[in-house]
C-alpha cells in the first residue's frame, strides 16, 4: 500500500471502491480533511527526519497478500550499535479506527521503550477500512510478526523469541490477534501494553454502553458508521470469533503480562473492565495451581500470570493522543 494512498484513503475508497453504499461514502468524503489534518500531525510529530534516534522506514511483504506490503518504523535503542548484543524485540500497533493512522503516530512511546528497555522497537500499520474489513487488518500484523521473527535477528540482532507488543485503541485489538497467533509457538508473546483497545466488537459503536460524564453528544457522530466499516460488515459471520472479540479469547492463548490503561469517559470502559476481571480471576486460579506442588515437583514460575490495569478518571478515549484526536477516536 502506497504511502500517498495513507494520506487519501477516504477520497480515494469513496470514488473508487463501488461496492460501497453510499452512506459510506459521503462520510468518508468528509472524513478526508480529518484525515489529512491527523496524519499532517502525526507525520512531522514522528518524522524520523527530524529526530535524533536511530530511526529508519522499511516496507514489510505481506505473505498472504503477494505484491502486497505494509510500511514500519524501526526504532534503534540510543548509543547501541546494532551488532553489539541480542536485544529483545518489541511490536507496536497504532490506532486510527481501522480507518487510517500512520506508523508515527506513536513515536514518542516507542522511542522511549526502545530507550530505556534496550529493544529494537517496530511500529507498523496494515490496510484500512472500509475498503478491506476483517480479517485483513488482523492477518497483515501477523504478517508483520512472521517477518520479523524470520528477519529481525540478521537484521538488528533482536530476539524474537523475547517478543512484546503493545497497541493504542483498535491497534491493541490487533496486537492481541498477534499474541494469539503466536500462543501455541516458541515465539509466543512474552508481554503486551494496551491503551484503551476495543476488546468486544459484538456491538457497533453506538450500542455500547455510555458511561457517566459522557458527552450527550458526539461532535464526531457522524463518523461512527466508519469506525463500524472493518468489524460491521462481518460481525454476524465472526461473532464468536475471539481474533475480532479478544473478551472472548481462551486466556492461554493471550500474552502471560499484560498492562492495560484506560479512560473512565470512554464507551469502551464496561467492556474493558469485564476483559480485565475476567482475566484476573482466570490468572489467579492458574497461578494457584502453578504455585501449588505436583507429585512433589513445583510447575515453573514462567507460567505464572500477571494481568494489571489502570483506569483514568476524567479521561476520553485516546487521551494520551489529544494531539491526534480524530484517529485515536474508536
Amino acid at each position: 500500500m502506497s504511502f500517498m494512498y495513507r494520506w487519501i484513503s477516504p477520497l480515494h475508497d469513496a470514488f473508487f471502491c463501488p461496492s460501497l453504499p453510499f452512506t459510506i461514502r459521503w462520510r468518508l468524503i468528509a472524513f478526508q480533511p480529518l484525515l489529512l489534518l491527523t496524519n499532517t500531525i502525526q507525520y512531522f510529530q514522528g518524522s524520523t527526519l527530524l529526530s535524533k534516534n536511530a530511526e529508519t522506514v522499511i516496507w514489510i511483504p505481506l505473505k498472504r497478500a503477494p505484491g502486497h506490503s505494509v510500511r514500519a518504523i524501526v526504532y534503534h535503542p540510543p548509543g547501541r550499535s546494532s551488532q553489539q548484543e541480542t536485544r529483545p524485540l518489541h511490536i507496536n500497533i497504532h490506532g486510527g479506527g481501522f480507518l487510517g493512522g500512520l506508523p508515527e503516530g506513536n513515536a514518542p512511546f516507542c522511542r522511549k521503550v526502545s530507550a530505556e528497555t534496550g529493544a529494537i522497537v517496530v511500529s507498523t500499520t496494515y490496510r484500512y477500512a472500509p475498503r478491506y474489513t476483517f480479517p485483513v487488518a488482523h492477518e497483515d500484523v501477523q504478517d508483520v510478526a512472521d517477518w520479523l521473527i524470520q528477519n529481525s535477528e540478521g537484521l538488528w540482532c533482536a530476539d524474537p523469541t523475547l517478543m512484546t507488543v503493545s497497541g493504542f485503541s483498535v491497534g491493541g485489538n490487533l496486537a492481541l490477534g498477534i499474541g494469539q497467533r503466536l500462543s501455541r509457538s516458541e515465539y509466543r508473546v512474552k508481554a503486551a501494553v494496551l491503551f484503551y483497545t476495543p476488546v468486544d466488537l459484538r456491538l457497533p459503536p453506538w450500542d455500547k454502553s455510555k458511561p457517566p460524564g459522557f458527552p450527550a453528544k458526539d461532535p464526531l457522530s457522524f463518523i461512527l458508521p466508519l469506525m463500524d466499516a472493518y468489524a460491521g460488515p462481518e460481525r454476524a459471520k465472526y461473532i464468536q470469533n475471539p481474533l475480532l472479540h479478544p473478551i472472548l479469547a481462551d486466556i492461554q492463548s493471550l500474552p502471560h503480562n499484560m498492562l492495560i490503561f484506560g479512560g473512565k469517559v470512554d464507551i469502551l470502559l464496561t467492556e474493558e473492565m469485564k476483559f480485565v476481571q475476567r482475566l484476573q480471576d482466570e490468572s489467579t486460579a492458574i497461578n494457584q495451581r502453578i504455585n501449588s506442588t505436583i507429585d512433589g515437583k513445583e510447575q515453573s514460575a514462567d507460567e505464572a500470570y500477571h494481568i494489571e490495569s489502570d483506569f483514568f478518571d476524567n479521561q476520553i478515549h485516546g487521551w494520551l493522543e489529544r494531539m491526534n484526536p480524530i484517529l485515536s477516536s474508536y
